[in-house]
């Protein structure tokens, strides 16, 4: 289950992340909580993969950020210190889409990280 899909570079918990499909994201972590934290070949841990589409997926739709994925992730024991193949926090990552994003991301993230 943590290895990369064929024709992927991602885990099936990435997928789950990318899909914002909650209810697999909790029963691949109840079969295997390791995946939390899995880099497969892509070379970050899937919360990255979590933060990126709760970001992507607001700024598409113009619904309001409020990085659901992302919470479960945190919620589940996903290690919210590990970085992404850049050398990034999720922080960091949150400020490549500019200022208002880093204000939501420090409003609905940032005491999850303490």
């Amino acid at each position: 289950m943590n290895r990369s899909q064929p024709d992927s570079l991602w885990s099936l918990m990435h997928i789950a992340c990318e899909n914002q499909n909650e209810s697999l994201i909790r029963a691949l972590f109840t079969a295997d909580s390791g995946l939390l934290n899995t880099r497969a070949a892509c070379g970050y841990p899937p919360i990255f993969q979590a933060l990126d589409i709760d970001i992507d997926g607001a700024i598409q739709s113009g619904h309001p950020m409020t990085f659901e994925t992302t919470r479960l992730m945190l919620e589940l024991g996903a290690d919210p210190n590990l970085k992404d193949q850049k050398q990034r926090t999720l922080r960091e990552l949150a400020q490549v889409y500019g200022e208002l994003v880093v204000n939501e991301f420090d409003n609905w993230i940032a005491s999850l990280l303490d």
